[in-house]
């Protein structure tokens, strides 16, 4: 409520592939990728998809108690960090990110 600042750092190392590769999960080869934004509470129509999502996939929260004040956030990214070899990190903007086809 005071800061909405926030940050997430996933790992490759929280996968089998560096065990498999043989890298320690401080390597950089053992890539990790940093996000850091704003958390937000979610308007009314965000809410019930948010919802919908949440509960469909994990039943049992939607009877946790409610004086609990939950909320519903969205995390809007601001910036990202690769680290996914030696010399530093790499930039990559949210809308990078976003635009990423498979």
């Amino acid at each position: 409520q005071v800061n909405a600042n926030a940050s997430l750092t996933v790992s490759l190392a929280q996968t089998p592939y560096c065990k498999k590769k043989g890298y320690d999960p401080q390597n950089p080869l053992c890539a990790h990728i940093i996000f850091s934004g704003t958390v937000d509470k979610v308007n009314d129509t965000e809410a019930v998809f948010a919802k919908l999502a949440l509960f469909s996939r994990h039943p049992e929260m939607e009877s946790w108690p409610r004086d609990h004040n939950w909320f519903f956030a969205k995390f809007n990214i601001t910036n990202i960090w690769v680290l996914d070899y030696f010399g530093g990190l790499k930039t990559v903007t949210p809308q990078e990110y976003y635009n990423v086809t498979l």
